[in-house]
């Protein structure tokens, strides 16, 4: 298990006491009746201005009530992803408006079919874990596009999904489509495969959008993460530890009415604090703040014991380029050594709205990378090569030459991929084009990944069912 990197448990307990006392002083401004009738037979209180103020005694009952793990299976009910605090899992964004045309390389409004590409590629490529959507798509009407999008993700991958929402009619959709894949609501409910984003209002306003949707998925069993976008000098305080603790004071206030709902409600805890560039007024997505503060909600998700969402792997760059690298490695190996539980927007492009599925290759090796770079070192005899010195030293002999390298080295090093420049500098002539060699890649994976298909009467069902919305 990764250890706290910013927030060991003495400066986790102020963080925590800083969030109580938000929840306790400030609250939240609530929009919803049900939610505010659980809240206030809990024993929260209302003040003059409206506000639900949140007693510690409720807050640290669900934190140690909660299940502090959620099992995700594939499309299949196959034990997948174990969604607790200690291990990364990684995956793409989602409702990118633009993506880049495969066959032109030029930029374009989002389609439908960017979905089933995009998807098709992050199903081959082992470094996924889980899976979004990556598009929000243009040629599909407004009112039925989640559930629409729901049903090309899951046709195109067996992996874990993690979905968005605009409103409580699509998460009813895609649970009604989720249910016809898994063979029935029960079924899904015993062996979830997806997880729901759902996103409050920051600072501090839990919305009746957001709240239906948080109480539906508490009520059906359905894993959810609870993320506002508090964001540095928008929606939250301008300094990184303030978006941390209006954040994570946002987060938990989810969780409370959750559990209120429903004792076995599915968690996941966090939210997103990258910070409003200041002179261009857009949230970064390759800022080093983000990346920073994720670790802290994992270094938080620590010391509460549970899992925490994140990002990795993205970048403000509008192309594949060295800034795209340098952002999206940065992200992605942070998130791997604080220990974030679901690293998603990897791969995503130009602050959140731009995928590129070239850039889904690159990153694919990068998590490859960081997560060599993550592992424990290798203590055997065979690894430590005492007696392999000495026969080699005696001998006056290579190592290239000694059956010890042929045996092990396809294990012991980290072999890059053909696109990665490893010439010898006589090569230099011939030169590199990386953007050219990621083309060829995601046109391999395309024409020769297959991802299992859904069986015909259930493909047919749910294409029925979006038609007819």
């Amino acid at each position: 298990m990764a250890r706290a990197l910013f927030l060991p448990k003495a400066k986790a307990e102020i963080v925590q006491e800083a969030t109580l006392r938000v929840l306790e002083h400030t609250g939240v401004y609530l929009d919803h009746d049900e939610a505010e009738a659980l809240l206030l037979e809990g024993g929260a209180t209302k003040d003059e201005f409206g506000r639900i103020l949140l007693p510690r005694t409720l807050v640290c009952e669900a934190l140690e009530s909660i299940d502090d793990k959620v099992q995700l299976y594939d499309r299949d009910g196959n034990r997948s992803i174990l969604v607790k605090n200690g291990k990364t899992y990684y995956g793409p964004g989602s409702d990118a408006l633009y993506n880049i045309d495969l066959e032109t390389g030029l930029l374009r409004s989002s389609l439908l079919a960017d979905i089933a590409n995009n998807v098709r590629i992050a199903d081959a490529l082992s470094g996924f874990d889980f899976v979004m959507s990556m598009a929000l798509p243009k040629d599909v009407a407004p009112y039925k596009a989640y559930p629409a999008v729901f049903a090309e993700m899951v046709k195109h991958t067996t992996k874990p999904l993690a979905v968005t929402a605009t409103c409580l009619d699509d998460v009813k959709q895609i649970h009604h489509i989720a249910s016809l894949v898994a063979g029935g609501e029960d079924r899904l409910r015993e062996k979830p495969f997806f997880i729901v984003y759902v996103e409050p209002i920051s600072p501090l306003k839990m919305d009746r959008s957001s709240t239906d949707r948080l109480l539906y998925c508490a009520e059906h069993g359905l894993p959810f993460v609870y993320a506002a976008g508090a964001n540095c000098g928008s929606g939250a305080p301008v300094t990184p530890v303030g978006g941390l603790v209006q954040g994570s004071a946002e987060s938990l206030a989810g969780l409370v009415v959750a559990r209120l709902k429903n004792a076995r409600a599915r968690f996941v805890y966090g939210s997103n604090t990258s910070v409003l560039d200041m002179m261009t007024s857009i949230v970064s997505y390759g800022a080093p703040e983000w990346f920073k503060t994720v670790a802290m909600y994992a270094d938080m998700g620590k010391y509460y014991d549970l899992p925490s969402w994140g990002t990795a792997g993205c970048s403000d760059s509008f192309s594949i380029d060295a800034q795209a690298a340098l952002e999206a490695y940065e992200g992605i190996l942070l998130a791997a050594q604080s220990g974030t539980t679901l690293a998603h927007d990897v791969g995503y492009l130009a602050h959140g709205v731009l995928y590129d599925a070239r850039m889904l290759v690159l990153a694919d090796e990068m998590i490859k990378r960081a997560r060599f770079l993550m592992k424990e070192a290798d203590l055997s005899e065979k690894s430590l090569a005492v007696d392999v010195i000495d026969e080699v030293a005696r001998k006056n002999d290579l190592y290239l030459a000694h059956p010890h390298t042929s045996e092990v080295f396809r294990t012991a090093l980290w072999l890059p991929p053909s696109y990665i420049n490893r010439r010898n500098i006589a090569d230099y002539a011939l030169g590199h084009n990386l953007a050219e060699l990621l083309t060829e890649r995601v046109n391999g994976l395309l024409s020769t990944h297959t991802p299992k298909p859904l069986p015909d009467d259930t493909l047919n069902a749910i294409t029925a069912y979006v038609d007819a919305l």
